[in-house]
């Protein structure tokens, strides 16, 4: 798996890199200190997951996403960031991160997101700033369960915070046709757009990888 950490405070940097190191010994990890240079390297190198600093000296999250997205890179993104109101980690799923981790976690709760993130897992926090957090085995929903495989793709794919045009690009059909595929998805789930989907997915502890 090959992993990207874009952050621009080098001792975070650093640490984080030290526990991806421990957990997953044989995992591929690049790093970088600004969005343009991360630009470069997801156009070089296919990354599976990048963990994005939400406020970085030159740009905030929003056009960071966007920046990587416009590059082609179809890699899981997920958040970290000091600042952990409800707004901010909802407007991180509706930009399509697959995932908020909070700086403030004690090293025991990082490895545990981390893990939960490794895993192929969303990881959300509560909406509310939370003491702790620990990882429950997900019960399977039927409504998932009846989801057609192509369905599921999708449901996947739109998860990792793909645009429609990325998703029909990587699953080789029509744009519409993904369109069809979510409303479909959005009405076995009962949710009204992806970013109720991607809290569904939280909760359910879904493999978006």
């Amino acid at each position: 798996m090959n992993v990207l950490m874009v952050d621009d405070h080098v001792m975070f940097l650093q640490g984080i890199k030290n526990l991806l190191s421990v957990l997953v010994p044989e995992l591929r990890v690049e790093t970088a200190g600004d969005i343009a240079h991360a630009a470069q390297l997801v156009q070089a190198t296919d990354f599976d997951l990048v963990l994005l600093d939400w406020h970085l000296n030159a740009t905030d999250g929003a056009e960071s996403i966007r920046l990587l997205r416009e590059t082609g890179c179809t890699a899981r993104v997920v958040v970290l960031s000091g600042e952990t109101s409800a707004a901010l980690i909802r407007q991180s799923v509706e930009l399509g991160a697959a995932g908020f981790i909070p700086k403030m976690y004690s090293s025991e709760m990082m490895v545990a997101a981390l893990r939960h993130v490794l895993a192929g897992r969303i990881f959300l926090p509560s909406e509310t700033s939370q003491a702790h957090w620990e990882e429950v085995a997900p019960a399977v929903d039927p409504r998932v369960a009846g989801l057609t495989a192509r369905q599921m793709d999708v449901y996947r794919a739109a998860a990792r915070g793909l645009p429609n045009k990325l998703i029909a690009r990587q699953l080789n059909i029509a744009e519409s046709t993904v369109k069809a595929h979510l409303t479909a998805v959005y009405g076995a789930l009962g949710v009204r757009n992806r970013t109720e989907a991607a809290y569904q997915a939280s909760r359910e502890g879904l493999r978006i990888d």
